[in-house]
């Protein structure tokens, strides 16, 4: 999933998708009851199908809404947030109190906007059944409240490899260290025709990429993997340290040292880089687990692994939530909504658009099979990131500063140094 953040607002309209509509009552609603009912709702959703303006998207929900609200008389309003300029649209609209009643937040927004008191906590809602029944809930209880409700939660970033590749270059053992990766991405012939041109990427990252969910891929697995971490327990940075200059290092060498990364990648957005996976031009890549499918279609022969090891292992999956917002009109009504749109059947209809983990004990496993072993015992290595105040804003200052340092503008020791002094400045306001 991409995304950016609301360090500035961007310039530009962004894309809407809006529908106001009559839908109807269901039996089995949630904590709000038959009586609960509001002259209208709004629904902001990102998109997650396959076109970018969130058409597929727009379509399920506006379904699934209107078969829930229609007997209620309640009007509701969908739109479907294109993630460029994400956050910033929550920022401006909650700025001239013209937000949404239910959200969809990725969990380094969610601190800010608690700070902000943008956002309405949901205890009071929350049954001991639904407790039960949903399996990550407890992620959303942030700063001791549940803040958010988990919707999206899985499609970690793993290690993907292309078998052809491999077997062209007599590659039998697949690498699980840095160390190993590094000796094997070296025995690659990038240009196995000899005509000069490059025809294969040993290892491919996007670092053109403009959004901050890039470094899901780029650099928090090999941070995680060095055995770091971006914030301490009191919220003040971690990135600093001796495990954030190995990772930011390793990352450095593989472009400027072993020369695995070679200078396109400075230009690649996420986009291309995944375009020269399914072309069969890249042996490694990290992924996203959904994109196992756009392989298949490609006829890529694809084999996969959580994550390399250093001191430990570590990648990013994504816990990202429904939240209502404080001017929310009905917040019991905003709540059963929730409970709509995350019921089995909600989520089934959706993962058969966007392949997902199951969020509750009784729902569907609709994603690949080969991995549901390494979901089951691999938990320890998929990681979130953390919520903190002015998280987001530094995550999106690393990036821009990670990005100078694979043109080789700054030292991996600059980037980081520079991502500390900037975190004293959002820390003191």
């Amino acid at each position: 999933m991409k995304r950016t953040t609301f360090g500035t607002v961007l310039a530009g309209i962004l894309l809407l998708l809006t529908l106001t509509g009559c839908t109807r009552d269901d039996s089995d609603r949630g904590a709000g009851g038959d009586d609960a009912s509001a002259d209208s709702i709004t629904i902001w959703l990102p998109p997650f199908g396959s076109d970018p303006q969130g058409t597929m998207d727009y379509e399920l929900w506006d379904a699934i809404l209107s078969d829930y609200l229609d007997e209620k008389g309640v009007d509701y309003s969908l739109e479907i947030i294109p993630w460029g300029g994400y956050a910033e649209k929550y920022l401006t609209a909650i700025s001239s109190q013209t937000g949404p009643d239910i959200g969809y937040m990725y969990l380094e927004m969610i601190a800010d906007f608690i700070d902000m008191g943008a956002l309405a906590p949901m205890d009071d809602f929350i049954t001991d059944d639904i407790r039960d029944r949903y399996i990550y809930i407890d992620n959303g209880v942030i700063m001791g409240e549940q803040y958010a409700f988990p919707f999206v939660v899985g499609n970690p970033r793993i290690m993907f490899y292309n078998k052809d590749i491999l077997e062209a270059n007599n590659i039998t053992e697949i690498p699980r260290t840095w160390d190993e990766f590094v000796d094997v991405c070296k025995r690659i012939e990038i240009d196995p025709d000899g005509d000069g041109v490059r025809d294969v990427y040993p290892f491919i990252q996007a670092w053109n990429e403009p959004q901050i969910g890039g470094l899901n891929e780029a650099y928090y697995p090999f941070l995680w993997q060095a055995g770091g971490r971006i914030f301490n327990d009191d919220g003040t940075i971690a990135i600093n340290s001796e495990e954030g200059l190995e990772a930011a290092q390793f990352v450095y060498d593989l472009r400027f040292t072993h020369d695995i990364l070679d200078e396109s990648v400075s230009s690649l957005s996420g986009d291309d880089a995944d375009n020269l996976m399914l072309e069969g031009k890249v042996a490694f890549a990290v992924l996203q687990t959904s994109f196992s499918k756009e392989l298949d279609d490609a006829g890529i022969r694809w084999g996969f692994f959580s994550s390399l090891e250093n001191e430990r292992k570590g990648t990013f999956t994504a816990v990202d939530s429904l939240v209502i917002l404080s001017n929310a009109e009905d917040t019991e009504l905003a709540f059963d909504v929730i409970l709509e749109l995350t019921s089995p059947e909600s989520m089934r209809r959706f993962h058969e658009m966007s392949p997902f983990p199951p969020i509750t004990t009784d729902g569907a496993y609709l994603d690949n099979e080969l991995f549901v072993d390494m979901y089951k015992n691999e938990a320890d290595v998929f990681r979130s990131l953390p919520v903190a105040p002015g998280a987001a804003q530094i995550f999106d200052f690393l990036h821009k500063n990670l990005q100078l340092m694979m043109i080789g503008e700054m030292t991996p020791q600059e980037t980081l140094q520079a991502v500390e002094e900037y975190s004293r400045t959002i820390a003191d306001g």
